[in-house]
């Protein structure tokens, strides 16, 4: 059965973006579909060591990459290739993505550069929408999400993916915050239906 794949990108157990996530894989729920909980803080990841390897076309899938077989990388990867729509629940660290996030995304080159070669197994995944739910304790700074919007926009296109406009919430910054916020709990379970059912229109 097709399912939702819910990213959970915190460094910290119990927080605020853990709680995001299991509000969207609720709403998903709600709207009929089945949605996994990937907690990518306890996945062991390798940096991506910049060294060319997946510049080589004859190579495919996790073979693409020097590291594939020797992390756990590939089993974040793999929802994205297979799932129908991908959920991100993150938290914003001086103005961008958490490090464990950025290292598992830089280790996207791979599927970059299978899709400029133009590769079947990933260029030819089906067109699908991504979303977002971005949670800041700073509650100011004009371009306080625009980093992160934007390695998210350009991580998902690997896989076929647009981004909606991400889900924002300023000034929650302490471990309980999200759980006295009901509107902002409402608003993050709602998105994960509203992102089912346009799952299942795009299919």
């Amino acid at each position: 059965m097709p399912r939702a794949a819910v990213f959970a990108c915190s460094h910290r157990r119990g927080g605020n973006s853990d709680r995001a996530a299991e509000l969207l894989a609720e709403g998903v729920r709600r709207a009929g579909g089945e949605a996994d909980v990937y907690y990518v803080r306890n996945h062991e990841v390798i940096p991506c060591l910049a060294c060319g390897y997946c510049d080589v076309a004859d190579r495919q899938g996790i073979e693409r990459c020097v590291l594939g077989p020797k992390d756990q990388a590939w089993d974040l990867f793999t929802p994205c290739l297979t799932a129908r729509t991908i959920l991100f629940a993150s938290p914003i660290y001086f103005y961008h993505l958490p490090s464990r996030l950025k290292v598992w995304i830089d280790r996207g080159q791979q599927f970059w550069r299978a899709r400029l070669d133009k590769e079947p197994w990933i260029a030819d995944l089906p067109r699908r929408t991504a979303h977002a739910v971005l949670v800041a304790g700073q509650p100011s700074g004009e371009k306080l999400f625009e980093g992160a919007r934007l390695t998210l926009k350009y991580f998902v296109q690997n896989f076929n993916m647009d981004l909606a406009a991400p889900l924002t919430f300023r000034g929650l910054d302490t471990r309980d915050d999200l759980h006295v916020e009901s509107d902002a709990g409402r608003r993050i379970a709602e998105l994960g239906e509203r992102a089912w059912i346009s799952a299942l229109e795009e299919a």
